[in-house]
C-alpha cells in the first residue's frame, strides 16, 4: 500500500513537471530525479522556510554550506564512520526492517497518548463529580450536597 502511493505520487510529480528521471536518454538511474521547473520552485520555497524557522530565528544556530563528498579523515573525525549506526529490526511477517529507534520513539508516543487520554477523564467516583457548593445554605443544606456525598466520603455539613 505505501509502495502504491509512493508510485503515484512520483507518476504525479513527473507528469507535472516536479521531477524527471535523471539521465533518462541514456536510460536513467533507478531512483535519481532531477528537478523540473516546478519541483526546483517547490524546493527552493521548503529550503528557504526551513532555512528561516531553523538558522535565522535562533541565535544559537549558524548556517553551513559544504560538500558532502569530503576526505575520510573528516568523516572519521566526525564520529560518521565508527560510531554512526541504525540499529534495524527485521519483521518476519512482513518481511520489512524497522529502525529500532522509530519504534520505540512510536511505542513511548502510544504511552503519552494513553496518559493523557487517562488523566483527562475524571474518576466515575471523585468527589467533585457530584458536588456543587454554594456560599449560602438552602433549607438547612448546602446546595448540592445530598446523602450520597455523606455516605461516599463520610463529610458531614458544617
Amino acid at each position: 500500500m505505501q509502495e502504491d502511493l509512493f508510485r503515484r505520487l512520483v507518476s504525479h510529480c513527473k507528469e507535472y513537471g516536479f521531477i524527471y528521471p535523471s539521465s533518462e536518454v541514456y536510460d536513467g538511474l533507478g531512483g535519481v530525479y532531477d528537478y523540473g521547473p516546478l519541483g526546483v520552485e517547490l524546493k527552493n520555497n521548503i529550503k528557504e522556510y526551513w532555512w528561516k524557522a531553523i538558522v535565522q530565528l535562533h541565535e544559537n544556530i549558524v548556517g553551513l554550506d559544504s560538500a558532502i563528498f569530503m576526505h575520510p579523515k573528516i568523516w572519521k573525525a566526525s564520529g560518521h564512520v565508527d560510531a554512526f549506526n541504525d540499529p534495524l529490526v527485521d519483521n518476519k511477517d512482513s518481511k520489512k526492517r524497522y529502525r529500532a529507534d522509530q519504534l520505540i520513539e512510536g511505542e513511548i508516543e502510544k504511552l503519552r497518548l494513553k496518559l493523557k487520554k487517562k488523566w483527562r477523564k475524571p474518576a466515575a467516583s471523585s468527589i467533585h463529580s457530584t458536588r456543587r457548593f454554594s456560599a449560602a445554605p438552602t433549607n438547612g443544606y448546602w446546595n448540592g450536597h445530598n446523602a450520597q456525598t455523606t455516605l461516599r466520603t463520610g463529610w458531614r455539613q458544617p
